[in-house]
């Protein structure tokens, strides 16, 4: 398998990538290796760019009516012994 293995002050890459803070401005490893199967990685091709409504094939909908208030309940239930 071939790689690529560079060490370079990571303003270089300011353009390309985004870094945090506490690795901007010094030396960094850069380790370039191949994905193999580009497909995994591949963004969906739905036009939409968010995650609403991925998971609605597992939804519950006899549930869905407790969801309003599933969390104040959900505290409540548990310190109200305090």
């Amino acid at each position: 398998m071939n790689f690529v293995r560079k060490i370079t002050n990571s303003d270089a890459l300011k353009h390309i990538v985004d870094l945090p803070e506490d690795l901007q401005n010094q030396d960094v490893e850069i380790i370039i290796l191949p994905i193999g199967d580009s497909s995994l990685f591949k963004h969906p091709t739905t036009s939409s760019h968010t995650a609403r409504g991925a998971l609605k094939q597992y939804a519950n909908w006899d549930l869905i009516q407790y969801e309003q208030d599933a969390w104040e309940k959900g505290v409540q239930d548990k310190h109200e012994h305090r």
